[in-house]
């Protein structure tokens, strides 16, 4: 989505914004025209005195209410684009493939959604309000001006046109500054993430000074660059600065000469001198505003745009057979898997052994779409892994992983998430998974809160968790890894009957009762380092 259909979308809302923006631009031009009429009363006559004091005094007041009222006006816009740009931010995470999003750092999709929209937030607004009010103000000035005394108007625009080239100079170096500013705000996150995260390990081994100096490191960089942002903005300023003070004199003068000639009131004076540092001054707000505008439309687009993944459109089948063929990875220059072939039917129940680092969680990912850059080939029927819709393939397919995350949730939410809640199921899955004995014992039973990722209960009671999860969700295939790393035996054995029992396909790896599985599992498949075998 670009800036331009985002503001179509909301367009009634953006009209109301900019109505509110426009009703800043009588804000000022009143104190302006306040202020002139109350020096307009020395020369007044007797009997317009009154209403002067009645008009100076309406300028004066016209900006309370203005002001409650522009701001009821931008607050809606405001609101309903940032709702907007979070949830495109977190549709654009969740378009990514689950291969990608594990080559990128979870750091940087934090400061996308956290830094990144609080950079747009604050330069997109504020940048539209300050154009608004600068250009307004200026139009309703120049005609003023005209009307006063053309030359000045004249001269008003040939300045802010020199003003204008000034800011046109600095554009590019502003946007340059404003995306190295997001890349190294992206770098402070991930290193500030990586020692909270290991702030245990820090201290119980007193390493605190190794990770002090690469911290320094990405706060000197982040600073660093903020200086030079401080320093362009300086020198664009003190430009700007020179170009408005000079013209700025120059009215003075030329104005205090035509009121000296008597071809300008004390009234018209006094509005001159007024509008032109108005005017110069907001126009060089406005302009550096541009820049800002443009700049928080980059990072609209690094926060909202999509990229195109090489996503399959086909549908999931797997009614005759799954097929595995001459399947390598490499993970870089490390081969994990080389020239892997098996074929298994639907129900089949497969164990996958094998010593650490032969590639079986590896080949899980390959078989589940979670890694897609192998070579090789994978048939589910006769379609090829990566050309299947994924959303179809997920719908069909269940994971049960090593890592088991568990939202800051109830255990019934972190089991059933967006399914229908069937109270039967639930308390089968409850026991397939033996998690009945021990919710019984909780006070609020499945109702019990969870703190986050499960922080509050045992190793073991989250991945039981994370199995009732799967078992609840009912899918016709099924890949499991590990499922007994953080359970006792009597459990584990549980879980594994429960697996067996299963009318659907079972993929499992295993690391442990290995004596058990093999007499149970009738298809076994035991990877190498130099490929694998398949019993």
């Amino acid at each position: 989505m670009t800036i331009t259909q985002l503001l179509g979308q909301n367009r009634k809302q953006f009209f109301r914004y900019i109505t509110g923006a426009l009703l800043t631009t009588v804000n000022g031009l009143s104190q302006t025209f306040a202020l002139s009429i109350a020096f307009g009363i020395i020369e007044a006559p007797e009997s317009s005195i009154v209403p002067r004091i009645v008009g100076m005094f309406f300028f004066a007041v016209l900006p309370i209410p203005l002001q409650y009222l522009s701001r009821f006006l931008r607050i809606g816009f405001m609101r309903d684009v940032l709702i907007q740009v979070r949830s495109l931010a977190y549709q654009k995470i969740m378009h990514r493939p689950i291969e990608v999003f594990k080559k990128q750092s979870k750091e940087s999709a934090m400061a996308m959604v956290v830094s990144d929209i609080n950079l747009f937030e604050k330069d997109f607004f504020l940048a539209i309000l300050n154009i608004v009010f600068s250009f307004g103000s200026f139009l309703i000035g120049e005609v003023i001006l005209f009307i006063i005394s053309p030359t000045i108007g004249f001269g008003t625009l040939i300045a802010s046109s020199l003003l204008y080239i000034v800011v046109r100079f600095f554009e590019k170096p502003t946007r340059e500054i404003k995306r190295l500013t997001q890349e190294a705000n992206v770098d402070y996150t991930k290193q500030l993430t990586n020692v909270l995260q290991g702030l245990e390990v820090i201290k119980l081994y007193r390493v605190e000074m190794n990770f002090k100096k690469p911290f320094y490191q990405i706060v000197q960089h982040l600073e660093n660059i903020k200086q030079k942002a401080f320093r362009l903005d300086e020198y664009q300023g003190n430009l700007n600065v020179w170009i408005a003070s000079s013209y700025q004199t120059l009215v003075y003068i030329y104005a205090t000469y035509l009121f000296i000639q008597d071809e300008l009131s004390l009234t018209a004076l006094i509005l001159v001198f007024n509008l032109i540092g108005q005017l110069i001054w907001g126009m060089i707000n406005g302009f550096n505003f541009i820049n800002r505008f443009k700049a928080s439309m980059d990072i609209f687009e690094r926060i909202t745009k999509v990229e195109d993944y090489p996503y399959g459109l086909s549908a999931f089948n797997f009614k005759k057979v799954l097929k595995v063929k001459d399947l390598s990875f490499a993970y870089e220059d490390k081969v994990v898997l080389e020239h892997v072939n098996f074929e298994i039917q639907p129900k089949d129940k497969i164990l996958i052994t094998g010593p650490s680092g032969a590639g079986k969680t590896t080949l899980l990912n390959c078989l589940s779409q979670s890694l897609s850059s192998f070579t090789g080939e994978v048939f589910y029927d006769h379609t090829e892994v990566r050309a299947i819709d994924p959303n179809a393939f997920l719908s069909n397919c269940g994971y049960i992983r090593q890592n088991h995350f568990l939202f800051n949730d109830t255990i019934k939410q972190n089991i059933i998430l967006n399914q229908k809640y069937d109270a039967e199921k639930f308390a089968l899955c409850l026991k397939q998974a033996a998690l009945s004995e021990w919710i019984e014992s909780l006070e609020l039973k499945a109702e019990h809160k969870l703190e986050q990722d499960g922080a509050n209960i045992s190793g073991g009671q989250r991945q039981r968790i994370s199995i009732a999860r799967a078992l609840y969700h009912d899918k016709e295939l099924l890949f499991v890894d590990e499922p007994s790393a953080s359970l006792d035996d009597q459990t584990a054995l549980t879980i594994y009957e429960t697996l067996l029992a299963l009318d659907k396909t079972v993929i499992l790896v295993a690391h442990r009762h290995l004596d058990y599985l093999n007499q149970r599992f009738a298809i076994k498949l035991e990877l190498t380092k130099a490929g694998a075998h398949h019993a």
